[in-house]
This record gives C-alpha cells, structure tokens and sequence, in this order.
C-alpha cells in the first residue's frame, strides 16, 4: 500500500453563475489529488493528513471512499483548509486561508497507522508551513526505510521562513528516492539535475510543461513528450501525473529504494503523461479511472 500523507483542503474553483462571478467548493489539495487519482488508477493507497470533522471534512472524508482511498486521517473539531483560485489562460493561482485548521496543526504525534504501507509520498503546501511539515518531516525519517517519493511543488510565497524550508527539503531529499520537480521548482532550488542526485534521490522527474517530462538518474536519462489536447486548466495536473508514475512502478514491482529498472521508467512516465493530460482536459483536478486511459 502507498501511504499519501498531505494536505487535504477544498478548492474554491471560480464559477459563472445568474447573479455574476462566484466560487464552487471543490475537493483538493496537491496530496489529496494524488492519493485521489492512485486510487482511481486501482492502486492500493491510504491518506493521512489532519482532517477536520466540519461539513467541508466530511465532504473530503466522502471522496476519498469513493475513488477507494482507506482514510488514515488525525480527526479535530479544527475547520478545513480553503484555497481561493483564480485561472489566467488555465494556470491555476491560489489565496490561502489556513491558519488554525486541521491541516495546518497537525503534529508528529498524530502520526498515522504504518501497517500495510509499502511506500510513502508526501509534497504540497504541508511541507512549507508549521506545525504540519514537523509532522510530515518526522513521518519521512521515522520510515526512510520505505520507498519515499516528494513532490515539494513549490510556492515561494507560502514560506514564511524561508531558511527553514530550505532545510526541510534538504533532510527530506536525503531519504527520499524519487523527487519530482518542475523547471520553476529547480530554479528557485538553484540546483540543476546533478545537485539533486547528489543529495540523496534514485531518480529525479522532471516536468517542463508542454516538452514533457523527464527522469534523470546517474545512469542517464528517459524523455516522455506531453500530450496535445486542449487544456481547460491545470489544477491538479502534477499531482495527477504523480499518481501515474507511481501507480506504474508499483504495477511493475518496480516502486523500490533503489533505482528501477529503465523499461519501468519509461512505463510510468507514459501512465503518468496520460493520466495528466486527462486531468488538464476538464475542470478541476478529476483525475482520470484507469479504464479511461485504455490501460
């Protein structure tokens, strides 16, 4: 089983209704989505996060039953996450309101029941703010042992303290074995691909938009082209294609501390792709069933 562990939130999607401009409540969150989309892909997975017992939780706790994610939330009476967004030309940005929720106090001793898990992902906005990245933080290193995969997806403007974040990232890139990151995540980083190998990861993802993606290990590297299709907007995409390729290592056997074999690469970076481009055809992060990708 892979235990996605992350922030759980509803997104405020911009809708056009009778009496003008408004906002639609929809499930989300960077982890949330993937935990969403691995079971949608019929992986085994279960989520952990801090969850609020508030109708918005509720809703989440709903979802996640129905694309078959076993819930392994810490439960409080703290409300949920909101996130605001705006679309320009289909690219997603995001207003924030979290302090004091279930999400954002979460703490190392609501760490989540580790029977059955196989394999750790963690990433989003919960490895950026306190006291939920302590949690998150500990998880890693409390089960390095585990395949761990990390998508930080950052956002400059969410950490506060900056310095901190920075070294979070760098304790959990030692431990983990997969990073995914996009080009904008390198440059703020100021690595290239050589420096993020060197701090502890197997394999590096990395996705440039419309080129594709990439994975870069020490022994080189696989190319995997985007897809056309016309986009309607770009929540959710990453978080999609992170279900992919790990939904495609673990079909192969492939989801392991070590570098994978190059044939399981390149097939879970094209899983990864075709999930993606699903998502980014219809509003919202919806990831796709495996039955919709023909695979």
């Amino acid at each position: 089983m892979i235990l996605c562990a992350g922030e759980a939130l509803i997104d405020m999607l911009p809708r056009e209704t009778a009496d003008g401009p408004g906002f639609y409540p929809a499930t989300g969150g960077a982890v949330f989505n993937t935990a969403i989309a691995l079971g949608r892909l019929g992986a085994p997975v279960a989520f952990h996060c801090g969850l609020s017992s508030d109708l918005f939780g509720a809703r989440l706790a709903d979802a996640l039953a129905a694309s078959g994610v076993e819930n392994r939330a810490a439960i409080s009476d703290r409300p949920t996450t909101l996130a605001f967004v705006t679309l320009t030309d289909g690219h997603a940005e995001y207003a924030f309101y979290d302090e004091g929720t279930a999400g954002r106090m979460l703490a190392p001793a609501d760490a989540p029941d580790m029977n059955g898990v196989e394999a750790l992902f963690l990433g989003g906005i919960s490895l950026a703010v306190e006291p939920c990245a302590k949690a998150y933080e500990a998880l890693a290193l409390a089960h390095r042992e585990l395949p761990i995969m990390i998508d930080p997806n950052i956002r400059p403007g969410f950490a506060r303290d900056e310095a901190a974040f920075r070294a979070r990232l760098d304790q959990l890139l030692a431990v983990a074995d997969i990073v995914k990151l996009s080009d904008e995540d390198m440059r703020w980083l100021g690595m290239d691909a050589t420096e993020v190998l060197a701090r502890g990861p197997k394999v590096l993802c990395l996705t440039e938009g419309e080129r594709g993606v990439r994975a870069i290990t020490t022994e080189g590297e696989i190319a995997v082209p985007a897809r056309r299709v016309e986009v309607v907007d770009t929540v959710g995409a990453g978080d999609t294609f992170n279900a992919g390729f790990m939904a495609g290592l673990h079909d192969a056997g492939a989801l392991v501390t070590g570098t994978p074999p190059e044939a399981a690469l390149r097939a879970a970076l094209e899983l990864g792709v075709a999930a993606a481009t699903v998502t980014v055809s219809r509003a919202g992060a919806n990831p796709p069933r495996r039955d919709e990708l023909g695979a």
